[in-house]
């Protein structure tokens, strides 16, 4: 029986195949899985949130009760005080029933406003019984205790704290934050539900009922979803209602989450915290609900932590059966592929292996088997029969490749003689040339290429020459125009060097005349103008003189209207004090009458006792008022004296005024005429040195140009020096600068006196005119 090999190809066949149909199984069964669990989560999730829906809504029921209670209880306590029906004890019995009927509850209470129940704070002792506190603010608080009851306290106003400020700034329904009550001593863990008290437009307290977080979290603890899940609850701020253990409660949430947790408390939407672990317990997904509290303005979060578990295990049986199927189905594919290979393909190979080793041994007469199937193995078959007819002919073939070869041989040998007779002329001449480029890259122009250039290369050396030739030419010429150049820009730098030096001189002492003259007409301006202001300041002096003498005389004129009107004001006081005395004696005859009634004359008596008071308080501020008015009218009359002096005074101090006005009007009018003069002067200065500073620039701009091109003429002739030619370049240089100098000088010479003379003196009066001498010189 055939065997299969491990190197055979029916065994790498049957392998790939195999491979390749296990692939394609292990793909299609992970796509499937993938979709399979996506779909098993998506139902937990929804089945999840479902829940955690419904558990939102229980806990929404139950603070919503304790959330309407305490909002009836606020309107009932503020109608009952609207119509003054209520006292302190009636209002602690309403709170009592409000914790007595309410599993939640931990406790009901009512906060008062400071001394805004009955008015009574301040003057209330403390009692319990009518939930007073020590300092007589109305605050009762009933509690319920660890074996069910009740018992009612009183706690110390704190109008800052949460509980409290919530809902008095907001006016509306709210919930604080947990926290843990100290007033007691029972440290409960709770939240407040507050309402505002207001009766008659007035805030008067607040009332509300405390949460037992305790209680809730007992309820919550107690369901498990998906079996192993768990149930817990976060506040408005993120804080552990319902914790996983103790310690976390009324702590901030942290780790896994804590951004999608954020993020469901500011936008209200659900979340999904997946892969989160805690306490080394197996993995879970943490569903995460916001939800609103009725009434309260409060949001608060459920999680419902869902176990990896409830996914996994239906996903898992799903993938043991499609493993087992796959297998199967792996194995009847390779059985059959087995069986079709050993008959399609190892049956006919063996007789082509046989075959093609009688042909590797020499034997060509033995025709090849399996020509006569229509498949690719009688396709190879046929192909091996042609391949046996050539190899038939095969000495032949050699003895006529052999002859070839040697031809072949002897043609390549012709050509590398030839090749090597080319290249060695080649790199003389390309030696020769670049000695020629060395010197002319160090500024050889004397060289010149000699010997013999065979061939084509000989006219490479004539226009190598020829070039250097002109090269050499060319040099000499620039040479001997760089010296001449440079001859003439020295010496015209030098003359503008020497005018714009003489330019500057001038314009700097024309500049210096012109700021002297500058400030002197500032000065002088300045001084018209202060001499204008004065003289507007003493006409002002001199009009709010005579006014103010009209106003001490309307001043004169009030003093005596005052010291009429406390004359008036005497004459009243007398009446009042006529009027207290008479009501003084009225009161007095009430309480004898009120005496002689006995008993039923009493509060009489009180009243008429208070009148008679009241007659004697008024008599006595009759008197003062009196005694102020008479000092207050001699005041007056030495007011009407002083401001009288202080009048004469006034007009003593306009008639001066007058005539500083009128000198320093004098002086005024003298410094504009200066200011004038020396306006003029300063103009033709300043125009004066405008024009040298334009001189002077535009020497300097001249002086500036020479130098550059005297510079570049430098650097030009620089350039040229690198370069040597057959005859004395250098030599020639030098007489033509020495023949061009000579020139130069007489030019300037003679340029000077034209200048000079084309330049007029200025004529200006003072110090500022030039001397005739400097303009020449210039």
């Amino acid at each position: 029986m055939f065997k299969l090999q491990a190197k055979s190809l029916a065994t790498k066949l049957i392998a790939v195949t195999g491979g390749t149909i296990a692939l394609v199984l292990l793909a299609s069964n992970t796509v499937l899985i993938q979709q399979s669990q996506d779909r098993v989560a998506g139902l937990v999730y929804s089945e999840a949130n479902t829940e955690a829906k419904a558990i939102a809504s229980d806990i929404a029921t139950d603070i919503g009760q304790l959330a309407s209670a305490a909002r009836s209880m606020a309107g009932v306590i503020e109608q009952g005080h609207a119509n003054a029906h209520f006292d302190r004890k009636e209002v602690v019995d309403i709170i009592k029933a409000n914790a007595e009927k309410n599993d939640f509850a931990l406790g009901s209470w009512f906060a008062e406003e400071p001394n805004a129940f009955d008015g009574k704070s301040r003057e209330t002792g403390e009692s319990l019984e009518t939930g007073t506190f020590k300092d007589g603010s109305f605050n009762p608080y009933w509690t319920k205790r660890k074996d069910g009851s009740i018992a009612l306290s009183t706690f110390e106003s704190d109008y800052k704290a949460e509980w409290y400020a919530l809902a008095a700034n907001s006016g509306k329904g709210a919930m604080t934050q947990p926290y843990k009550e100290s007033s007691t001593g029972e440290g409960f863990t709770m939240a407040s539900i507050a309402f505002p008290v207001v009766s008659g437009g007035k805030r008067i307290g607040v009332t509300g009922v405390d949460v037992s977080l305790k209680t809730l979290s007992d309820k919550l603890s107690k369901l498990a979803p998906f079996g192993e899940g768990r149930v817990l609850l976060l506040s408005q701020t993120g804080k552990w209602l319902v914790a996983p253990n103790a310690d976390l409660v009324m702590k901030p949430y942290e780790g896994v989450g804590e951004d999608i947790v954020k993020s469901a408390l500011s936008t209200g939407k659900p979340g999904l915290v997946e892969n989160v672990t805690f306490d080394e317990l197996a993995a879970f997904d943490r569903v995460v609900y916001p939800f609103a509290l009725p009434d309260i303005n409060t949001s608060w979060i459920v999680l419902v932590d869902v176990p990896r578990a409830a996914i996994n295990a239906p996903v898992q049986d799903q993938t043991f059966m499609m493993i087992i199927g796959g297998l199967i189905v792996l194995a009847a594919v390779l059985t059959g592929l087995y069986v079709a290979v050993r008959m399609f393909v190892q049956k006919p190979l063996a007789g082509l292996v046989r075959d093609v080793d009688a042909l590797s041994g020499g034997t060509y007469t033995q025709p090849v088997t399996g020509q006569d199937r229509s498949d690719e193995t009688g396709a190879v078959a046929k192909a091996l029969e042609g391949f046996r007819h050539q190899l038939a002919n095969t000495r032949t073939l050699e003895a006529e490749a052999s002859r070839q070869r040697e031809l072949t041989e002897a043609e390549r040998s012709r050509s590398e003689t030839e090749r090597a007779e080319s290249s060695a002329l080649q790199r003389e001449i390309v030696a020769r040339l670049g000695d020629g480029l060395a010197q002319l890259s160090e500024g050889n122009l004397a060289f010149r290429l000699s010997g013999d250039f065979p061939g084509e290369y000989g006219k490479l050396k004539t226009d190598f020459n020829s070039a250097i030739a002109s090269l050499e030419e060319t040099i000499q010429t620039v040479n001997a125009s760089v010296g001449n150049i440079g001859g003439g820009t020295s010496e015209i730098s030098k003359g503008a060097a020497d005018l714009s030096h003489r330019t500057e001189q001038q314009a700097a002492s024309l500049e210096e005349t012109a700021a002297a003259l500058d400030q002197l007409t500032s000065q002088v301006n300045s001084s018209a103008e202060n001499a204008r202001v004065a003289a507007k300041s003493v006409e002002t002096a001199n009009e709010d003189a005579s006014r103010s003498g009209e106003v001490v005389q309307k001043a004169i004129d009030a003093m005596h209207g005052i010291e009429s009107s406390s004359r008036e004001i005497s004459n009243i006081i007398g009446v009042i004090d006529d009027i207290a005395f008479q009501t003084n004696l009225l009161a007095l005859n009430a309480g004898v009458e009120a005496a002689r009634a006995g008993e039923a004359g009493k509060g009489f008596a009180v009243v008429a006792q208070e009148v008679r008071e009241l007659a004697q308080r008024s008599a006595n501020a009759a008197k003062e008022i009196k005694t102020l008015i008479n000092t207050s009218e001699s005041q007056v009359r030495d007011g009407v004296s002083l401001v009288g002096r202080a009048g004469d005074a006034l007009e003593n101090i306009a008639h001066q005024v007058n005539q500083i006005n009128d000198l320093i009007r004098q002086i005024s009018s003298s410094a504009s005429e200066q200011a004038v003069g020396l306006k003029e002067i300063n103009a033709a200065v300043n125009q004066m040195d405008q024009v040298t500073q334009q001189n002077a620039a535009m020497v300097e701009e001249t002086t500036a140009a020479s130098m550059a091109l005297n510079d570049e003429a430098q650097t030009l002739k620089s350039l040229v020096a690198r370069f040597r030619s057959g005859s004395a370049v250098t030599a020639s240089v030098q007489p033509v600068q020495q023949a061009a100098r000579p020139q130069v000088q007489p030019q300037r010479a003679a340029y000077q006196p034209a200048h000079a003379a084309s330049r007029p003196v200025p004529q200006v009066s003072g110090n500022t005119a030039l001397a005739q001498d400097d303009w020449e010189e210039f």
